[in-house]
């Protein structure tokens, strides 16, 4: 405390006269608390900056985890747009065949897709995902070996798919669709 007296007194930002007073004003103070008060303020500040230090390491573990979090979901960004582009089958919309499905906010929409488009979806060799912005389009047919891992990474882009896990879900849209969708059937009352 006395060498940051000493500092501003050089600086010129503490007078003598200061200068003494607040020497003066820390003896009263020393005297009134007296060495079991002194003692206590000590403690305390020490509690204060070790309180404050683990608020600080708790609050740079949490950046670390939040800038970690981002990066994770970059990365999985990015292989989802890699994906999608590189399971991208461009011909597949190309075609006569009007081929139904039900997209991720429940809407019933459509593709016109081609003969051979249409062989695959039914079979389960190829899927209709959401695009996100990476290729033309609001979806577009991709490959099973691309829309299985597309179904890893982000289940809720895949609208139609009738191969692999659908979720985990009987009632969910990615197996519903195509052309020939039977209704379900009825179970029977015994």
């Amino acid at each position: 405390m006395a060498d940051i007296r000493d500092q501003l007194r050089k600086a010129g930002l503490l007078s003598e006269k200061q200068l003494r007073q607040a020497k003066h004003q820390e003896r009263v103070h020393a005297t009134e608390l007296g060495h079991a008060g002194i003692e206590a303020e000590r403690r305390a500040e020490e509690e204060r900056q070790r309180a404050e230090a683990a608020a600080r390491k708790e609050a740079d573990r949490r950046h670390v985890d939040e800038q970690r979090r981002k990066d994770l979901e970059e990365a999985a960004a990015q292989r989802l747009a890699q994906l999608v582009r590189g399971g991208w089958m461009r011909d597949a919309t190309a075609g006569a065949r009007r081929f139904f499905f039900v997209t991720g906010s429940g809407r019933i929409s459509f593709l016109d897709v081609s003969d051979i488009a249409a062989r695959k979806l039914a079979t389960g060799a190829a899927a209709i995902v959401e695009t996100l912005g990476w290729v033309r389009g609001e979806h577009c047919v991709v490959t099973d070996r691309a829309v299985s891992e597309i179904a890893r990474l982000r289940p809720e882009v895949v609208c139609f798919w009738n191969g692999g896990d659908r979720r985990g879900h009987e009632d969910h849209p990615a197996g519903a669709g195509g052309e020939d969708a039977a209704p379900p059937a009825a179970e029977s009352a015994d």
